[in-house]
């Protein structure tokens, strides 16, 4: 019996030391972010989307309701074994082609896919970056890797200066710790979603750099119109601070061009009032991956973002959210085929550009390269 007492003895002290080394890792590693400043805070407090403790979407949203497709929940031990010993097909089983990135050849309203959301383009002689991710989308080393590539995008791809960072919200597959903290003194001025201010800053970026905005606040930039609007998604880096920064879309115009980059969002309503007020887009940047029937107001279906690249005004659509990183439990060609069957007889030309390459609206890359990936 005392064999018995020591060895739960053991345990339960392990598992104190393990629950404490977790509860420091998450207060004190800089990945986990930061907390607003007063500024911010009273920035946060006067929006009209802000409930007094965190953000709300325009219609009611869950982060776990399956809508009506009647999906089990897939348990944790599913989740692992996806992620561990993932079936075939769910993650490309060779290096996926890739072009060697050269942001000096850009043009204007030209742009480079950098796989999953990250976007690299060049509007009115300005360098922008939207959502740049090169490291394991998660805090931990359990999932988020990313695939592997002919020529893997990097920090030392970006531009020696780079004009503008757009980001989205603030979850790990769009906004890199490492990333921001290797860029800040290159990049001229970074535009956020209220809240994720306190994330650049705690990791070196300066005050004056960020630019915080709330949904459909407009700034400026040279010849550039840049407006946060609303999508239906969430936010947050750890388990306790779920909505407290504000996640959005982006539309950005020049005097002969205009885009609208979709971030992270389920399909609703937004996306036809994004079309009639801001409209059309020459080319638009859609949400295309990561989805499931558990999450289904989260993240758009294929079928859904076809539908929402029509109902934004889209001229060119091109599926983004894919390719880069196995979040979910489809296939990870499902969403671009998907995507192309769907958009048939639909008012938009659909690019499927390679990560890295150069392409523009005059003669969209409509290449099938993913199917020539085992």
């Amino acid at each position: 019996m005392s064999v018995i007492f020591s060895i739960l003895k053991w345990l339960l002290i392990a598992a104190a030391v393990l629950g404490v080394a977790a509860f420091a890792f998450v207060r004190f590693h800089p990945v986990f972010g930061g907390e607003p400043d007063a500024a911010s805070l009273k920035k946060m407090q006067n929006s009209p989307y802000f409930n007094g403790k965190t953000f709300d979407n325009l219609e009611p949203t869950s982060v776990e309701v399956r809508d009506g497709h009647g999906a089990e929940k897939p348990s944790l031990l599913e989740w692992l074994s996806s992620v561990t010993n993932p079936p075939p097909g769910k993650q490309p089983a060779e290096p996926l082609p890739s072009e060697k990135i050269d942001a000096t050849k850009l043009q204007n309203n030209q742009f480079i896919w950098l796989g999953h959301s990250g976007l690299l383009f060049k509007m009115d002689n300005k360098l922008i970056i939207a959502d740049p991710v090169f490291n394991r989308a998660s805090p931990v080393f359990l999932g988020g890797a990313p695939f592997a590539m002919v020529h893997t995008p990097s920090v030392a791809d970006l531009p020696a200066a780079i004009d503008i960072v757009l980001l989205s919200h603030d979850h790990y597959d769009h906004l890199d710790y490492r990333v921001m903290s290797e860029i800040k003194d290159r990049v001229g001025r970074f535009y956020v979603p209220l809240g994720v201010k306190a994330h650049l800053q705690r990791w070196g970026v300066a005050d004056s750099k960020i630019t915080e905005m709330d949904w459909y606040e407009q700034a400026n930039r040279g010849g550039l119109q840049l407006t946060l609007l609303p999508s239906r998604h969430f936010s947050g880096r750890s388990l306790t601070n779920r909505n407290s920064t504000l996640w959005g879309a982006w539309a950005v115009k020049s005097v002969d061009f205009s885009l609208y980059f979709n971030g992270d969002s389920g399909y609703g309503k937004h996306f036809k009032e994004i079309g009639a007020k801001y409209g059309p887009f020459d080319i638009a940047f859609m949400e295309n991956g990561a989805y499931n029937e558990n999450w289904a107001q989260i993240h758009m279906f294929p079928e859904q973002s076809a539908q929402a690249a029509a109902e934004v005004g889209a001229k060119v659509a091109v599926p983004i959210h894919w390719a880069k990183f196995d979040l979910a439990y489809h296939n990870w060609k499902d969403p671009i085929d998907r995507f192309t069957r769907a958009a048939q007889g639909k008012p938009y030309q659909v690019a499927t550009p390679k990560i890295g390459q150069i392409f523009g609206t005059d003669n969209p890359p409509q290449e099938k390269w993913w199917q020539g990936v085992k």
